[in-house]
């Protein structure tokens, strides 16, 4: 017996044929990965803008047990900041090493990262 009270995810969208926002989608997506969490709270907290060996000493020292900040360092680079500036959360200058964030294009990130900043006690 079918429960017709479910959302209909037959097409890969809750809701049916009203789907979900691809920029919800986006900023979920960003916002799953905790570093890239710390990141944007880090810039928040700085006015906007940090070096990228800045930025990893911040997210180091707010992730449990002892973290190498050489590999939050090559993550950030390689991973997380191409990621997040693909996304236009932010501007990261990849020769220079600095990070700028930016007005998110539409998307509700600002919304979203206050929801998550609450829920993990960060500023």
């Amino acid at each position: 017996m079918m429960d017709t009270d479910a959302p209909d995810v037959t097409d890969g969208h809750a809701g049916g044929n009203r789907g979900i926002s691809p920029a919800l989608d986006a900023t979920l997506d960003l916002l799953s990965d905790k570093r890239r969490r710390y990141v944007l709270y880090s810039l928040r907290e700085q006015s906007g803008s940090m070096s990228v060996e800045e930025l990893a000493e911040q997210v180091a020292s707010w992730e449990e047990g002892e973290v190498d900040t050489q590999l939050v360092l090559a993550d950030l680079y390689h991973s997380q900041l191409p990621r997040l500036d693909e996304a236009g959360a932010v501007a990261f200058d990849a020769d220079e090493g600095y990070v700028t964030l930016t007005e998110n294009n539409g998307m509700p990130l600002a919304t979203y990262l206050d929801l998550a900043a609450a829920e993990e006690n960060v500023a």
